[in-house]
């Protein structure tokens, strides 16, 4: 029997493999299917396996219509609101997109109804949203665009490289801290889609800096990072999956692969770090907000010798090329982490030393524990998940109400109710004395 985190760690195998797929980096799908089924694959938890192209092919229409959780082994294929959009229904949409690729999705969802083709009452317009989002839709418009330099994508969002930067040190108050950057770059444009300074290089400054991208500029086909340790997070690779963002490792000991990137570092070292005096800099937002005017005044309007136009501007003559994500609860949900938690008998858990509650129907059961890192500095509660559905919420326990509950006597004593003035104990045996007078006697 599987566990959640080997579920997990095989549906990431298999959107690896149907990754390619998904984001056009695959001529001929059939061809890549077939070489894929000559040769075993390693997949966790199971070993060496050979997989079929039709069992391949499946997974690719199991993510399109599910995503990610559709992947995990022994759950429905059609779990979720998406069985509402069967094959035939899923064509005809992606055939309508793909002959009006600038259509905005809420025009196009109208144009679907108004012709019939869908019910709004069996597809809901977020619905439509989710299952749009995992369409790789290449345009039709064969636009003219300059010619860019060897080895660079030609449309943008097709790439991005991130890496992350030594930054200066930072005196806040008597405390010397070092700064590091975590940027962005589009591989087309040279586009710098975020970029920010951070205290600490772990996952919650990538996941905070990489969602503000996404927002920003759209979500990515692929996504090309270093072998560090917090871009080979589990949680890392799930928001990656979530999204349809094929996350790809350089090769080790191979710095030439992340050129664009560390180009675009020598630039912010050359032209905003040596303009700075980080002595008189009081804190690492006053230096946030000098970088981010540089680098919106600066570099992004600044002409790219490589594409012969500044990066804005080659990102703008593209931009119906960007896949924004139309449902911000959707792209939040694609960013919450996940962690595994058995309730306790008393129906609480802990997350990050913090003790949450829950309904006592599911003391003793194993669940997924979805939130944001917000969520545990205030009262938001945490989400409840089990095979992939959520069954509810988890609440951080506040003591001082606790505190005026009255209380269960459980074993040997009545239940203290609001309207009783006394308690009656059962009567229990008195130990056994020995009184001072028998020893004096």
């Amino acid at each position: 029997m599987l566990d959640e985190k080997a579920r997990e760690a095989i549906a990431l195998k298999r959107f690896s493999l149907i990754s390619p797929v998904l984001n056009g980096q695959v001529k001929n799908q059939k061809e890549y299917f077939d070489a894929l089924s000559d040769k075993p694959i390693e997949i966790p938890y199971l070993g060496m396996r050979r997989y079929t192209p039709k069992t391949l092919r499946g997974w690719l229409y199991q993510y399109l219509r599910g995503g990610i959780e559709a992947l995990k082994p022994g759950y429905r294929s059609d779990r979720g609101k998406y069985r509402k959009i069967n094959f035939e229904l899923s064509e005809k949409i992606k055939q309508k997109k793909l002959e009006h690729p600038e259509m905005p999705n809420k025009l196009l969802y109208e144009t679907l109804i108004g012709e019939g083709i869908i019910s709004p009452d069996k597809v809901s317009l977020s619905t439509f949203y989710r299952f749009l989002k995992n369409i790789p839709v290449k345009s039709l418009d064969k636009e003219k665009e300059g010619k860019t330099k060897r080895f660079s994508h030609e449309f943008i969002n097709e790439l991005w490289q991130t890496d992350v930067m030594y930054g200066p040190y930072i005196k806040e108050g008597k405390t010397k801290r070092q700064t590091y950057l975590i940027a962005y770059i589009d591989d087309a444009s040279r586009l710098c889609t975020y970029a920010r300074f951070y205290y600490t290089q772990n996952f919650l400054a990538l996941r905070d800096s990489f969602k503000e991208a996404v927002l920003r500029r759209g979500i990515p086909k692929m996504l090309y990072t270093d072998n560090g340790k917090i871009y080979r997070s589990t949680q890392f690779e799930y928001i990656c999956a979530s999204l349809g963002t094929s996350l790809i490792h350089a090769e080790p000991f191979s710095p030439h692969s992340k050129g664009k990137i560390e180009r675009f570092f020598h630039t912010v070292r050359m032209r905003f770090l040596s303009t700075i005096d980080p002595t008189s800099i009081k804190s690492i937002d006053e230096l946030n907000m000098m970088f981010f005017k540089w680098l919106e005044e600066d570099y992004n309007r600044k002409e790219h010798s490589s594409i012969g136009m500044s990066p804005l501007d080659f990102f703008m003559s593209q931009i119906s090329r960007v896949n924004m994500c139309g449902d911000i609860d959707m792209l939040n949900e694609c960013f919450l982490i996940r962690v595994n938690r058995k309730v306790n008998k008393d129906a609480t858990l802990k997350v990050e030393n913090i003790l949450y509650e829950t309904e006592e129907k599911f003391k003793g059961m194993r669940l997924e524990v979805r939130y944001d890192p917000q969520w545990l500095k205030d009262n938001t509660p945490l989400l409840l998940f089990h095979e992939g559905k959520k069954v509810g919420e988890a609440y951080k326990v506040n003591f001082h109400e606790n505190a005026k509950i009255p209380v269960e006597y459980i074993e040997d004593r009545k239940v203290v109710s609001e309207n009783e003035d006394t308690v009656d104990f059962a009567a229990k045996p008195n130990p056994p004395v020995i009184s001072f007078n028998d020893i004096i006697d």
